[in-house]
């Protein structure tokens, strides 16, 4: 896997309309995020997901999309974006399968769909 900027703007719009992410995020605000990380197969270089970081009420939270079947490079680009900032990060979701990514990412579920990954473990 390899983490890199948006090569493929199209690329990225397929995967996003796709995946969607929560209301508040839309296309145009993702291609302007400054924390956007795509990550992208190693051998054959297509887009395989996305993760972006933000400040929301003063907490460092990330947020993402990728295709189906994508967990354990998932929980690999989530280690990886994450060891990149020296803050506390935090991650919203209702979803399962997602909360599953995030607790393998070493995030700990701490109240209704929040999670949070301590800098320190």
């Amino acid at each position: 896997m390899i983490i890199d900027h948006c090569r493929d703007e199209r690329e990225l719009y397929d995967l996003y309309t796709l995946r969607p992410m929560p209301n508040q995020y839309d296309f145009e605000w993702l291609m302007n995020n400054p924390n956007l990380f795509c990550f992208y197969d190693e051998k054959q270089g297509y887009l395989r997901g996305f993760i972006t970081v933000q400040k929301e009420d003063d907490e460092l939270t990330l947020s993402g999309t990728s295709i189906r079947g994508n967990m354990s490079e998932n929980i690999q680009a989530i280690i990886k974006v994450c060891n990149a900032f020296n803050e506390d990060m935090y991650a919203f979701t209702p979803l399962r399968h997602a909360g599953l990514v995030l607790r393998r990412a070493g995030f700990k579920h701490i109240k209704d769909d929040k999670y949070v990954r301590y800098k320190n473990g």
